[in-house]
């Protein structure tokens, strides 16, 4: 997952930055640093907050823009919730991307894990191994990728975005909060109520 998700994550990035620093490359077109969080776009998600362990500055000010009150207990990183789903403390998955089972370490025990569960969720471009680990109830949603065309009557859609580079161009790929508010209340919310 890169050199930041590792427990000395943040002495990596520092210790990169001062070989270059030290090397002299700071400051000479095409001889920066880039170092990445992660990948696909979790630059953009922590730069805007999401996190699973949000500060309680950022759940009121969610409070106070949005008029809602947030959870505050914290959530799982990637490696807890496999480690919850192993233990059986999480019932359910919702993927957003990726290929989530495959880029853990722990084969072993998180692929029977992930079978294991009341409920599994993902929302993908393009089939992959994750998706062959089905729960007591799995849904794969299809959505279209960056490099698709998203046609409505009004006409192509489109959004503007920032990739982990700060470069601003157009995305014509289909939105997922569309497909994320209408398809709980058309496919999953009425199966899964019905359950025990």
């Amino acid at each position: 997952m890169g050199i930041t998700q590792h427990n000395k994550g943040t002495s990596n990035v520092r210790l990169i930055a001062d070989v270059l620093l030290l090397r002299g490359n700071i400051g000479k077109p095409g001889a920066g640093i880039c170092p990445l969080r992660g990948h696909s776009n979790v630059q953009g998600n922590r730069t805007v907050g999401i996190s699973e362990k949000p500060t309680p500055a950022f759940l009121n000010r969610l409070k106070e823009v949005f008029g809602f009150e947030p959870p505050s207990h914290h959530g799982h990183d990637a490696v807890q919730a496999t480690q919850a789903m192993i233990d059986g403390r999480a019932r359910a998955l919702i993927c957003l991307g990726g290929n989530f089972a495959v880029a853990m370490p722990d084969h072993e025990n998180g692929f029977p894990a992930m079978s294991k569960l009341d409920l599994s969720v993902h929302v993908g471009t393009k089939l992959n191994r994750t998706h062959l680990l089905v729960g007591k109830e799995t849904f794969i949603l299809p959505c279209l990728g960056r490099t698709e065309l998203d046609m409505q009557a009004s006409g192509r859609q489109s959004i503007t975005v920032e990739d982990s580079m700060s470069m601003v161009h157009a995305s014509s790929g289909k939105l997922k909060p569309p497909l994320l508010c209408f398809a709980p209340n058309r496919l999953l919310w009425p199966a899964w109520r019905k359950r025990p």
